[in-house]
């Protein structure tokens, strides 16, 4: 993991979600009041928010903020059944989590690194993997209005196979009989990168869980792909979904999420700025790949050029006049 330059103004903690739980996360922003944007990252299943930092830190060159945080049962933050990591009793409680994030965000670490009575600026999502999956659920929960997304990597579905028929007959049976037993290999952790070094610090990475998935995270994971793919909102060109510039990155050798998936996700949203990049020969973490420079320098620019048509927007937007004070 990378160590935090000293140019980024850096604040971590923990917040308190809708259930008491207490939940870690990070904050980084430039060492300049003003931001162009903030953005939402989420991690990927088993791992946390720490393990992104250089990326962090590109974007806040860039004048960008980033907040992140431990989703329940990983990282530093607590678990919702004790000891039981990487688990959420139901999918909704990783949604819940990250609006209750938000809005703690918007009270607290706003209120803390952004100028007194500055406007709330924009707000835009990345994430990789299952973060990509909660992200999209959050986002059509409508509770919080985004400027941009950024999926990498995007857990979004499995390709139908025999074997995946017939567990998927088995799954509540299994569930209502051993909802916490790790049954379920949600990971492949050989295909995760063509990096040794990087794949040797996170399987030596402590408060990454490297184990199978519980089988209730199985079917609840199960039943939320369905649920995005299956949306009607995603296609709807009215919808604030479909009309939030969307970008989706993903590595052709990817032995952890289907890029076939993906590419049918992406013909099906009707949203009009949209793009979808595939990286030949990249595996799963597309974000600490040997290219991973070139990914990240086309993400940043790609949120960039976003970012500033947004700004140019606003600014030829009329002022509204001031009203005058009341007479008493």
């Amino acid at each position: 993991m990378s160590t935090i330059t000293s140019s980024v103004r850096y604040a971590e903690g923990h917040f308190r979600n809708r259930r008491g739980l207490q939940l870690f996360y990070c904050s980084f922003f430039p060492s300049h009041v003003s931001v162009k944007g903030v953005v939402l990252f989420l991690h990927g299943i088993g791992e946390h928010s720490h393990r992104f930092v250089h990326l962090y830190e590109h974007l806040v060159e860039l004048g960008f903020a980033v907040i992140a945080y431990d989703m329940v049962g990983h990282g530093r933050s607590d678990c919702e059944c004790e000891g039981l990591r990487a688990h959420a009793e139901a999918f909704e409680h990783f949604v819940q989590d990250t609006n209750d994030f938000l809005t703690a965000a918007k009270y607290s670490i706003y209120k803390q690194m952004l100028p007194e009575n500055a406007p709330e600026p924009p707000l835009y999502f990345m994430g990789i993997s299952y973060g990509c999956l909660v992200g999209l659920h959050t986002i059509l929960s409508g509770e919080h209005p985004f400027s941009g997304i950024v999926l990498a990597s995007p857990a979004l579905g499995v390709e139908k196979t025999l074997l995946l028929t017939i567990q998927g007959l088995l799954s509540k049976p299994l569930v209502a009989a051993f909802p916490h037993a790790r049954i379920v290999p949600g990971v492949n952790f050989e295909g995760l990168t063509r990096d040794p070094h990087f794949y040797q610090d996170y399987m030596a990475d402590r408060l990454n869980v490297t184990e199978n998935m519980t089988a209730r995270m199985g079917v609840n994971t199960l039943g939320a792909m369905q649920h995005i793919l299956e949306s009607k909102v995603i296609t709807d060109r009215q919808s604030a979904f479909c009309k939030t510039p969307l970008l989706l990155i993903q590595g052709s050798a990817d032995k952890v999420t289907s890029s076939i998936v993906a590419q049918a996700f992406y013909n099906r949203i009707g949203t009009f700025d949209k793009e979808m990049k595939l990286y030949d020969g990249l595996f799963h973490c597309i974000y600490n790949e040997p290219e991973k420079a070139q990914v990240i320098e086309h993400v940043t620019s790609w949120l960039l050029a976003r970012a500033n048509l947004q700004a140019a927007i606003e600014t030829a937007k009329p002022k509204r006049a001031t009203p005058p004070l009341a007479k008493l």
